[in-house]
């Protein structure tokens, strides 16, 4: 199951575990639908091998390649 981070307006943190974007923010919203956009500045999930960023306020969505490193 995918794992997605959220990044609040104060900076602080929140893993959640979810089968989609979508899910996760609906089930984060479930009792005030508002809260969501009124608390999150941003959410952080891994596709692949990119990093993905969503900007709440914005709806932007920026994608940078993983870089995994061997030790």
């Amino acid at each position: 199951m995918p794992k997605f981070t959220i990044v609040f307006n104060d900076d602080s943190t929140k893993e959640i575990k979810a089968e989609s974007k979508n899910e996760m923010i609906r089930n984060f919203s479930i009792e005030d639908a508002t809260a969501f956009q009124a608390d999150v500045k941003e959410i952080r999930w891994e596709e692949g091998n990119f990093c993905c960023i969503e900007t709440i306020s914005s709806g932007k969505i920026s994608k940078t390649l993983s870089e995994l490193m061997e030790k």
